[in-house]
């Protein structure tokens, strides 16, 4: 099954730009972690936001089970990003969508292939869901504070013609 599991930022982020359901392109289902949840509802108004996604089937909830892998996991990553992984690794998952560097090259190592949020406004964008990814990340920048580098933009533009997820999978 094409699935992902995702971390508070790209959520927020693809929410923000009412891009959040367009993964169905890529994914069957996408699952939220409980402690991504939690950090996504501290937000304002977003509480309502995270349930129409899980209204719409492509978002489910999900919790690691092993709390041991995922207490290990914390010393060198954030809550939510550690349970994502556990959680991937357990259903055996193999897309991690998430924003943070240390995560990802975590994901990589597991085996869990990382997908940033810019990558997935870059490949949106050659499917016609979204507008050009430059615009999105300033607007981002500009209204949630986002911290995406401008290399990781521009690698993301030059990635976007290969598929998110191969035929393969």
């Amino acid at each position: 099954m094409r699935a992902a599991i995702i971390d508070s930022s790209p959520l927020i982020f693809l929410s923000h730009l009412d891009l959040a359901t367009k993964l169905a392109e890529f994914f069957r289902v996408v699952y939220v972690p409980s402690l991504v949840q939690q950090e996504v509802n501290r937000k304002h108004r977003f509480r309502y936001r995270l349930n129409k996604l899980y209204a719409t089937g492509l978002f489910q909830r999900c919790h690691a089970s092993n709390q041991t892998n995922r207490k290990l996991m914390e010393e060198y990553l954030g809550p939510g990003e550690a349970e994502a992984l556990t959680q991937g690794q357990e259903r055996g998952i193999r897309f991690f969508i998430g924003d943070e560097r240390r995560a990802r090259n975590y994901a990589m190592n597991m085996g869990i292939c990382p997908i940033g949020t810019a990558r997935l406004l870059a490949r949106l964008n050659i499917e016609g869901y979204a507008e050009n990814p430059r615009i999105l990340i300033k607007r981002l920048r500009l209204e949630l504070n986002c911290r995406i580098a401008d290399d990781v933009v521009e690698a993301a533009i030059k990635e976007a013609p290969k598929p998110i997820i191969g035929p393969d999978y």
